[in-house]
């Protein structure tokens, strides 16, 4: 009777043991593949790789995949279910692969993680609505992108304004018809904002967010209709456009439309500041920064463009190691020391808003004249506006485009356009519901 005794303890200790290291992670899978699809980033996670291996003990693999062939890549692993990666990093916007329904959604619901980490909570609500579908959590940010105003304060006040005292964007676009007056060849020698005109995109998408518009109700349906606030917007921002007082958005040619005074201010999220770099650096004229304009009393001074998540793809391996697999992202993304690394190297905000008052985001930017860039980027990510968020959010986005080009040349109405919107994004809208 003692013999049986014995063995069933040992036969419990044994499983005791077995239970504690899988709890403990060592029972998980000792090599970790992430794919990603932006050098910048890439760059950070192989700096990043052997604290990591270290801290997990895993071997942590990083692969870059084509941006262009990214979804295509992915479903082709997971369908095949060959080589699927065990993390994934991808865009915020055209991200083609979160749901609201999780049983549509390519990567794992992180609903239960989040809840408990104590990390995640202090992610700025603004920019969690990006990666929340349905009330459904799919990835951790690794960023916040708030967007400021960098202005050439010489060409500005050698027409007269004080950008610093502008307080909104109907100020701003009246003064900057003195700004443009001056012309060569029938065209302005300075413009004040850049757009590619294409609808809401650059610019147009940054001062939309200031509105409190949403192109999506509560539950994620298009909602372009009926809809005050964003038909006068959108008439708004057609009589800015055709005042003459913007610019083509020229990606190449940025730093020399800023140094040449082209351009003499554009609102720009953390990762695009740095277009000023050379011009600053030439001397010839004075830059500073500053929140945006206030669309509206009381409304919000920043907004985000761009950015990455981090998640899980949605296989029966990784439902397995989800566990461990959610430690190493919200690690990657959320630990302090990288957070403030992060700023240090690439001057991007992390979403951990535990360490903005590090230091780090309170040193003077010599580009402007010793403002603190980062104290204002930090402060302003605080406030920072939320979009109602679905599956067709960015077909919506891409659709209102395609009308947009009716609407900005006065073929369409804005009324008519913003009908014609509704109607083909419902109509998608019901389809990936079905």
């Amino acid at each position: 009777m003692l013999g049986q005794r014995k063995l069933v303890i040992a036969v419990l200790v044994v499983a005791l043991l077995v239970a504690m290291l899988s709890v403990a992670g060592l029972a998980a899978p000792k090599t970790v593949t992430m794919w990603t699809f932006a050098p910048n980033n890439a760059a950070e996670w192989n700096d990043r790789k052997a604290d990591i291996e270290q801290k997990f003990k895993i071997t942590f693999n990083i692969k870059q995949v084509a941006e262009n062939a990214y979804v295509q890549t992915l479903q082709a692993a997971m369908m095949s279910n060959k080589d699927v990666p065990d993390i994934i990093e991808w865009r915020i916007e055209q991200n083609q692969i979160l749901y609201a329904n999780p049983n549509k959604s390519f990567v794992l619901p992180l609903d239960k993680y989040v809840k408990k980490s104590k990390n995640f909570k202090y992610v700025p609500e603004g920019r969690v609505a990006f990666v929340k579908f349905g009330g459904h959590v799919y990835g951790i940010p690794h960023d916040v992108h708030p967007v400021v105003l960098v202005y050439n304060d010489t060409l500005w006040k050698a027409v007269g304004i004080d950008l610093a005292a502008i307080k909104t964007w109907d100020e701003f676009m009246e003064a900057a018809k003195k700004l443009t007056a001056e012309k060569k060849d029938g065209k302005p020698v300075h413009y004040a904002l850049p757009t590619q005109n294409g609808g809401l995109n650059d610019t147009m998408l940054m001062i939309f967010q200031q509105t409190g518009a949403q192109i999506l109700d509560k539950d994620g349906k298009p909602n372009f209709t009926n809809n005050p606030a964003l038909k006068e917007f959108v008439s708004k921002w057609l009589d800015w456009y055709h005042s003459g007082i913007m610019c083509a958005w020229d990606w190449g040619a940025f730093p020399t439309l800023l140094a040449n005074g082209t351009l003499a201010s554009y609102c720009s999220p953390d990762w695009w500041v740095p277009q000023v770099d050379q011009a600053a650096k030439d001397g010839k004229y004075k830059f500073k920064v500053r929140a945006l304009p206030l669309y509206k009393a009381g409304g919000a001074e920043t907004a985000s463009w761009g950015g990455t998540f981090m998640a899980i793809p949605k296989t029966k391996n990784n439902e397995k190691n989800a566990d461990f697999l959610y430690q190493i992202i919200e690690y990657g993304q959320l630990d302090e020391a990288a957070a403030v690394s992060r700023f240090k190297t690439s001057g991007m905000l992390s979403p951990l808003t535990t360490v903005w008052n590090n230091d780090v985001y309170k040193q003077p930017d010599p580009r402007f004249g010793g403002q603190k860039l980062g104290e204002l980027q930090t402060n302003l990510a605080k406030k920072m506006p939320s979009l109602n968020n679905g599956e067709v959010f960015w077909t919506a986005i891409q659709e209102f485009g395609n009308v947009y080009s009716e609407m900005v040349t006065g073929k369409t109405s804005v009324e008519d356009g913003l009908k014609k919107t509704q109607q083909i994004v419902t109509q998608k809208y019901e389809q990936l519901i079905k």
